[in-house]
């Protein structure tokens, strides 16, 4: 069984939005990209506003239910940690009990993430792995990070460190 990583909406949005879900889930191929109930629904409101970046992420990344136990961890967490989104919540409980990879743009997120032993994948780790892995230019990861930052409206910080030899 292959390892997961469950995309938080933002990392999958960002990705869909410059058209990269494929490169993405072929730069990690050996890994099971998926997302997460509670992340589909997120991402279904965005479809009902019209944007069509979700059918991207529906064709290509599969939807992994949680189990009974997951769903109790996740019922514990939404009472106790109200400052995370559901989506970031269950997709954290079942990347916890199943020893999966949680991916997030959300510093907050990711921080959680490591507080309860649950690995994480941030974008400065993907963008890196694009180039590292010659999957991309240095030139292109470049243009990716500007590309999702301007239709994310936001900075990437420490761009220099993504892109440093």
């Amino acid at each position: 069984m292959a390892e997961i990583i469950i995309l938080d909406t933002d990392i999958a949005s960002a990705f869909a939005k410059v058209h990269k879900i494929i490169p993405l889930k072929e730069l990690f191929s050996r890994y099971d990209l998926a997302i997460c109930p509670a992340i589909y629904e997120e991402l279904i409101v965005s479809q009902e506003y019209g944007y069509s970046f979700p059918g991207q992420i529906f064709r290509n990344i599969k939807i992994l239910s949680p189990t009974n136990d997951e769903i109790s961890d996740y019922h514990h967490l939404q009472n106790t940690k109200k400052t995370l989104g559901k989506g970031e919540l269950e997709a954290l409980c079942i990347c916890r009990r199943r020893h999966g990879i949680f991916s997030s743009m959300d510093t907050a997120a990711l921080k959680f993430a490591g507080a309860c032993d649950v690995q994480t994948l941030s974008i400065h780790a993907i963008l890196r792995s694009f180039w590292i892995s010659g999957s991309m230019t240095h030139d292109e990861v470049k243009e990716l990070i500007d590309e999702i930052e301007k239709i994310e409206n936001t900075t990437i910080s420490d761009t220099d460190l993504i892109l440093s030899p």
